[in-house]
């Protein structure tokens, strides 16, 4: 199994060893990364290539809206956690709506092992769903390639009425049909 790479977005030690210390408590093998910069930040989404980001709301170089944004942006699938001490429900759907993942409040501080697990989880989720509708999309695309594109007369009918519902361009030519 692979480390669980941690981008914390943080600019207080303190609070960056207590938000480790929750996290190890639920997940054991996590590697961190701390940044409170704004390049800091980009150069370790490209290099660390994070599997979660925990962002501070308020930096006093940086601001979590701004990560949230610049994460959107280059790894839209990572999963965001919003943390702050200073978040009022307001803020936190705002968060939620602009593309977090989800919200830790500094004094539910025991909450964050838990969520990250949930997001986590909910990645690999989101993961299987993209895969799977790539895969009908290719699907439907080969279909659609061999129904239209043979030269064989190919009907398709409903099964209940036996209505024509489809026909390829050699069954019109065929049978003298036009859509």
């Amino acid at each position: 199994m692979k480390k669980i790479r941690i981008l914390l977005v943080e600019d207080l030690p303190s609070d960056a060893e207590l938000v480790r210390h929750e996290i190890l408590k639920e997940i054991k093998d996590c590697t961190f990364r701390l940044v409170d910069t704004r390049e800091a930040f980009l150069s370790s989404i490209e290099e660390f290539r994070p599997d979660v980001i925990i962002s501070d709301y308020m930096l006093p170089r940086f601001d979590g809206r701004t990560a949230l944004i610049l994460s959107l942006e280059h790894v839209p699938d990572t999963p965001f956690i919003m943390l702050t001490g200073s978040m009022n429900e307001n803020t936190a759907v705002q968060c939620m709506k602009a593309g977090a993942w989800d919200y830790v409040i500094k004094e539910h501080v025991k909450r964050l092992g838990p969520v990250v697990s949930a997001v986590l989880e909910e990645r690999k989720v989101r993961i299987e769903r993209k895969k799977a509708r790539e895969a009908l999309i290719m699907s439907e695309r080969k279909y659609y390639a061999l129904f239209y594109n043979n030269k064989s007369i190919m009907i398709l009918t409903d099964p209940e009425t036996g209505r024509i519902v489809d026909a390829n361009q050699s069954a019109l030519e065929i049978y003298g049909y036009g859509w």
